[in-house]
């Protein structure tokens, strides 16, 4: 991956009577994000030891691209769908490699991620 490839988390923390609702609106935004300019993953998950959290784990090709994915018409209308759901404000972190290429670690487990000790 290009040293310049952002990683994005964004957690949403869920009132417990909207996890439903929420959900489903996330979920709703995940094809036409992946269609994104710049947009190399995007994935929602839910934290299994507290059901009321959200977190979308992404990867873009720059800043600028993660910049323009949180102002698409998509993005806006969750964030605008949900506001009154949440138990507090949107979470929004940015993440980029220190390592110059984790891929070429001879000790690392096929994924690139794991690192074996």
């Amino acid at each position: 991956m290009s040293p310049s490839v952002i990683h994005s988390v964004i957690d949403f923390f869920i009132k417990p009577e909207s996890i439903e609702k929420v959900r489903s609106i996330l979920l709703g935004i995940l094809e036409p994000t992946r269609k994104e300019d710049g947009c190399l993953k995007y994935k929602l998950f839910e934290n299994l030891n507290d059901h009321c959290q959200f977190t979308f784990i992404g990867a873009w090709e720059n800043e600028d691209a993660f910049d323009d994915h949180l102002q698409s018409d998509h993005f806006r209308k969750a964030d605008s769908d949900i506001k009154n759901d949440l138990q507090k404000s949107i979470d929004v972190k940015r993440y980029r490699y220190i390592q110059t290429d984790p891929t070429k670690l001879s000790d690392t487990k096929a994924s690139g991620f794991c690192i074996l000790i």
